[in-house]
């Protein structure tokens, strides 16, 4: 394999999780270039995870690559190409998890296209993976995605969003419900996101945001924006823009109205 820089040491401590770190989940030899391309992810470094992904050849592997290219393009807005990566995890899906991942992406796609009656479908069918796949910390980061995918389809669909599990405030401090020991700092970022979105709390999108790594900044400030916070859309604004590559600024802006918002002048390629 060509030598690829490994992410940060501090941000594998808190970008992996301890379940992973600790050898309690061990998929093989090139997991840890799996997580290495999650974890750039995470910073914001798309080519540098996909560079990762492209090294790793283990089959059992590869619904996770793919989902993780699809995590890759969902982020930047780019719902159809997102899809086309999903499908082909979903094919190759044979381990219960992997599946429920893979369906719980591709339910999160349809619901950035818009599509309610493919998204219901999707959506049932990822409850029906998740309740199949054994317990463990490998599940347990898939129940957080589905409730954080459940949430955005009952905002697409009018519904009451689901009950949790959520971050909780106790005084100046923040309670976690123990599935969330699977998780990592991003989970908790993303989680205290949604609580503090769906509330209006400013105190739970203020702990977001100290949370959240680059790839999720910018939708915390967004959320931040949107209680009229002062400065939050010019953070929001700049917080996608430094995750984004240029090539895909207009093709962003093209496929969703939250991206065109953050792009504003850069998608005419005027910025």
């Amino acid at each position: 394999m060509d030598e690829l820089p490994r992410p940060p040491r501090d941000q594998l401590d808190v970008l992996v999780p301890a379940d992973v770190r600790d050898g309690r989940t061990d998929r093989g030899e090139q997991a840890a270039r799996v997580w290495d391309g999650v974890v750039w992810g995470r910073l914001g470094r798309g080519e540098l995870a996909w560079a990762c992904f492209d090294q790793v050849d283990d089959p059992d592997l590869r619904p996770w690559t793919d989902a993780e290219r699809g995590r890759v393009l969902r982020e930047l807005g780019l719902h159809a190409q997102a899809e086309e990566h999903d499908l082909a995890g979903l094919r190759r899906a044979a381990d219960p998890v992997d599946e429920a991942m893979v369906w719980i992406g591709l339910t999160a796609d349809a619901v950035g296209s818009a599509e309610v009656s493919e998204t219901l479908l999707r959506l049932a069918a990822a409850r029906d993976a998740l309740d199949s796949a054994p317990d463990g910390a490998r599940r347990d980061r898939q129940v957080l995605r589905l409730t954080w995918v459940e949430t955005e389809v009952a905002g697409l669909v009018g519904d009451d969003p689901p009950d949790g599990p959520w971050p909780a405030r106790d005084g100046d401090t923040m309670t976690w419900p123990d599935v969330f020991d699977a998780g990592t700092v991003f989970h908790r970022a993303k989680a205290a996101l949604f609580a503090g979105a769906l509330t209006r709390d400013l105190w739970m999108l203020d702990r977001a945001a100290e949370l959240a790594p680059p790839v999720l900044a910018w939708a915390v400030h967004l959320a931040r924006a949107d209680l009229g916070v002062p400065g939050a859309e010019h953070a929001a604004r700049d917080a996608w823009r430094a995750v984004t590559p240029p090539s895909h600024v207009a093709e962003a802006a093209a496929s969703t109205p939250t991206a065109r918002r953050l792009a504003g002048d850069l998608a005419a390629g005027t910025g």
